[in-house]
């Protein structure tokens, strides 16, 4: 018996009615005490998000830069604070980049209680793993440009923050035919499902216009020279090159078979074109007319200058080591602007429920991303607008104003 415990008892050995209240009192308010310690426990328990990149494989070096936003956004989270006073914890799953896995990391994150998922990256990797997370119930956000990744009634928990295949042939064929005037649109693609979709949806654009492609090139991505190709595309007397080209290697080798012909048409393509490496393999003349799908908020023109919050990102880049070279493909990620309107949606709720945060998500409306207003419906998840879409100069990534993740917009734009 403790001290405090016998100064309650009386001479007899029995207990002080007082000396019984005031125990009572004290033991009542350890126990809300306890109680409210209990809780502010658990309200700090951290906020869980599933993390699925390959950290083995062929593909590590392409693909984990581009998480490097969406760790940007948890540092900076966490470091204000959390999420309603939770700090946010990435929950690591390698999914190798294979397709094959990603059901099976599904099942593991949600048998974890984990219902809020960043990643994968690709089409392939990514269609398969919506399909899992639809089934579950689980929000998420992948690097998938497919167009029906962004289909709210095909995944009513996915989010596409990034603009999609249709959008980037959509900007192309715009600019090809009203912006340059042109009449002969040829189509250089790789033998990949990105190929594949890019070039269905810049066919479907240039029909709309009542333009047919005057040429059609597919190569294979392993294909040891393009040269046959790019002659194709000159032979059929074609004007511009709409060019679906997601691997540096072989734009080195189309580029420069293109100088060697001394053929410099117009071409437009992916922002995957920016990268610096390009220019380790081609001279900046071979892509003077060279232009890819980019976000406005990153991009300059005569009257216009990228945000100031776009600005503080790249500078930041800037002092990341793992980031050089790599801000491009890093800024156009989606996980950054993903991660920063989960918090939205949660603190707008003031819950971390899914059905709520869904409801808050479906309601999106002008969301102020790095990458352009975010607006989602209940049946649109595709959530990037036309609008905060252009077309960006693949030479300027040269100049001093480009800061890794800048570029010039195309003429005209």
């Amino acid at each position: 018996m403790s001290r405090a415990d016998r100064t309650i008892l009386t001479a007899a050995g029995s207990i002080d009615r007082r000396s019984f209240l005031q125990l009572a009192g004290l033991t009542a308010g350890a126990s809300a005490l306890g109680a409210g310690l209990a809780g502010g426990a658990a309200a700090a328990e951290p906020f869980r998000i599933g993390w699925v990149r390959p950290t083995t494989g062929r593909l590590v070096t392409s693909f984990n830069p581009l998480y490097m936003g969406g760790v940007m956004a948890v540092e900076e989270i966490n470091a204000a604070g959390g999420i309603l006073g939770r700090q946010i914890e990435r929950v690591e799953e390698d999914d190798e980049a294979l397709p094959s896995k990603e059901p099976g990391i599904v099942r593991k994150l949600r048998g974890a209680g984990i219902h809020y998922v960043v990643g994968p990256t690709g089409s392939s990797q990514s269609l398969s793993s919506i399909a899992a997370t639809t089934a579950a119930k689980m929000i998420q956000a992948t690097y998938a440009a497919a167009a029906e990744a962004g289909d709210g009634k095909r995944y009513p928990y996915h989010y596409q923050l990034l603009f999609n295949t249709d959008q980037q042939a959509e900007i192309c064929v715009d600019y090809m035919l009203k912006n340059q005037g042109l009449k002969k649109i040829g189509v250089l693609q790789e033998n990949t499902a990105f190929g594949e979709q890019a070039t269905a949806s810049t066919v479907k654009y240039l029909k709309k216009a009542g333009v047919e492609p005057a040429s059609v090139q597919v190569y294979p991505i392993n294909a040891p020279d393009l040269a046959a190709y790019v002659s194709n595309l000159q032979k059929a007397g074609v004007d511009g090159v709409i060019a679906w080209i997601a691997n540096i290697p072989n734009a080195a080798m189309i580029f420069n078979t293109m100088k060697s012909l001394n053929w410099f048409p117009p071409v437009t393509g992916h922002s995957g074109l920016f990268l610096p490496s390009l220019f380790e393999l081609v001279s900046p003349e071979a892509v003077k007319n060279v232009y890819g799908t980019y976000y406005k908020s990153f991009t300059w023109n005569a009257t216009e200058q990228p945000g100031e919050r776009q600005v503080a990102f790249a500078k930041k880049l800037a002092e990341i080591p793992g980031a050089k070279n790599n801000e491009v493909n890093i800024a156009a990620s989606p996980y950054y602007d993903f991660v920063y309107l989960l918090k939205h949606a949660i603190e707008q709720t003031k819950s971390f429920e899914v059905a709520d945060i869904k409801k808050a998500l479906d309601s999106t409306k002008d969301f102020p991303g790095l990458l352009g207003k975010v607006s989602f419906t209940p049946e649109n998840h595709s959530g990037i607008a036309l609008a905060d879409i252009t077309l960006a100069s693949v030479s300027s990534g040269v100049d001093k104003r480009a800061m890794g993740c800048m570029r010039e917009r195309a003429p005209g734009l």
